[in-house]
């Protein structure tokens, strides 16, 4: 029987082959300084860290079902859609550690429920 490599059966279709320049670091660093200067105005001190669990958990998800149903190669040079999903599995995880169990209970408690 013939061995067939399921893991390069077709080429990956998004991957950044270029190296990562100053203005792209500077770009993503702004845009995520914008993101978390607008979680600090919408929600109140105490909660910002479980929303930032849960929102970078979201989006972590949602990249990598992404990257996974697009076929992007793990281990491409430059950078991939799995190396965004690390960074926000990172905030996601310490982000989570560093806020307590007890103000996730008052950020569930304090969303609107339906009547």
């Amino acid at each position: 029987m013939a061995l067939w490599k399921t893991e390069h059966d077709f080429a990956p279709q998004f991957t950044l082959h270029v190296p990562a320049r100053a203005f792209d670091l500077a770009a993503l660093f702004a845009i995520a300084t914008a993101l978390v200067l607008l979680l600090l105005w919408a929600v109140p001190l105490p909660l910002v860290l479980p929303a930032l669990s849960i929102g970078s958990f979201i989006i972590a998800c949602v990249v990598a079902l992404l990257a996974h149903c697009s076929g992007v190669d793990r281990a491409a040079p430059g950078m991939t859609l799995w190396d965004i999903v690390a960074v926000f599995t990172s905030i996601w995880i310490g982000a989570g550690m560093v806020s307590g169990p007890k103000r996730i209970v008052e950020l569930f408690e304090q969303l609107p429920t339906a009547p």
